[in-house]
Formats: C-alpha cells, sequence, structure tokens
C-alpha cells in the first residue's frame, strides 16, 4: 500500500494545484458575504465531483485482473492517452497565452446550491487537473492491494486533491484578517501566472504518466 501511496503521489499533488478552481474559490472568500457558508459548500460540490470520477470512470479497474498483460496493455494505454491530452492542453495554453480574456465577477448573490454547483462544475472542467487526478485513481484501483486499502487510498487522492482550497478555507476559519492578508496576494499571483504555472504542470504531469506507461509495458513484457 505505501509504495503505491509514493508512486501515485505527485500526481496527487499537482491534481491538487487547480488554477481555475483555486483564484476562484478564493475570489468567493474574499468577496464578502457569507464565505464560510458558500466555500463550504464548494468544497462539498468539489469533493462530491473527485468521488464521481473515482467511482464511475475509474474505480471499475478494480475488477480487472492486475497481474495479466491485458490489464498493463490497459494501464499503459491510459497513461499514455492521459500524457498526449497534457501536452495538447499545454500547447493550446501556449498557443492562447497572449489572448485577452475578461475574467467574470463573481456575484455575491444565489444560496448554498449555487456555490455547491460551481464547486462541481469547476473540479470537471478544471481540465489542467484532471488528468493527474484520473492516473492516480487508475494506479490505485490497478493495483494488487487489498479493496479496504484501495479505498484508503482513494480517499487520500481526492482529500489530497482538494487539499489547497480546504486548508485555504480552515485559514479563514481560523482567522478572516490573516487568511485575506495571505491569500489575496496568491490569488493575483496564480491570475498572473496561470498560463506559465498550467503549462508547466502539463508537462511535469505528461512525462511522469509516460514513465508510468513505460512501466506498465515493462511488466506486459516480462
Amino acid at each position: 500500500m505505501s509504495q503505491v501511496f509514493i508512486s501515485i503521489l505527485p500526481l496527487a499533488i499537482a491534481s491538487a494545484i487547480s488554477i481555475a478552481s483555486i483564484p476562484l474559490f478564493l475570489t468567493i472568500m474574499i468577496s464578502g458575504g457569507k464565505q464560510i457558508r458558500n466555500g463550504f459548500a464548494f468544497i462539498l460540490g468539489g469533493l462530491l465531483t473527485l468521488s464521481l470520477i473515482a467511482f464511475l470512470i475509474v474505480f471499475p479497474l478494480t475488477f480487472a485482473d492486475s497481474g495479466s498483460s491485458h490489464d498493463q496493455i490497459i494501464h499503459a494505454i491510459i497513461d499514455f492517452g492521459l500524457a498526449l491530452l497534457c501536452v495538447i492542453m499545454a500547447l493550446r495554453t501556449w498557443f492562447n497565452r497572449n489572448k485577452i480574456k475578461t475574467e467574470k465577477e463573481v456575484k455575491k448573490q444565489g444560496g448554498v446550491m449555487k456555490y455547491f454547483g460551481i464547486g462541481m462544475a469547476i473540479r470537471l472542467l478544471s481540465a489542467n487537473t484532471l488528468p493527474p487526478f484520473i492516473g492516480a485513481i487508475k494506479e490505485v484501483s490497478g493495483s494488487g492491494i487489498l479493496i479496504g486499502e484501495k479505498i484508503m487510498l482513494c480517499i487520500a487522492v481526492i482529500l489530497i486533491s482538494m487539499s489547497t482550497i480546504i486548508l485555504s478555507y480552515l485559514m479563514f476559519i481560523f482567522n478572516k484578517e490573516i487568511a485575506e492578508r495571505i491569500l489575496k496576494p496568491v490569488n493575483l499571483f496564480l491570475r498572473k501566472n496561470k498560463n506559465i504555472i498550467s503549462i508547466s504542470l502539463l508537462t511535469l504531469v505528461a512525462v511522469y504518466l509516460c514513465y508510468h506507461g513505460l512501466l506498465h509495458v515493462k511488466l506486459m513484457l516480462e
């Protein structure tokens, strides 16, 4: 179990650096008006989306034969496919880096369900974090460890993926003034450098996924 966790940890950490959801969440928390309630709903929405992705899309790999050559081929194809997706998204971000985009202002109106829905949608549409998240859950699901251990690792990946937002939320609960003083510059930095951060992360994740894919090819040939 520990070896699987170490192998997926880089992917889980990469999925936590969401250039889409972190600035949006910080804007919601800084903008005022029931931030604690709205932030909690946002987090629940994100957790639900990631849980559904893990269960409905990736978790069925649990029932495959982790030692078979056919299963190793499937894992390698998924890894290389996710790596290719990362490269495509990195190139798309690079070529669109000079395009001027108007930031939509987050409106304060709306109830809990609005922010719950935003939290769900933004994690689903956060393109630079989905490939590493899916890659991490896929490795857990296809490993040869016990089902209980797989569930524990899947929960760990989900929590790590949401950790940047959860920690920010806890800072606001602890001390709103200190949280705003620290996180306002972070929010500004992420917004100003989102393209270079996204391209760098996607490139690193693509390389790591290719490495994992080659490991599965090696196991297939042995």
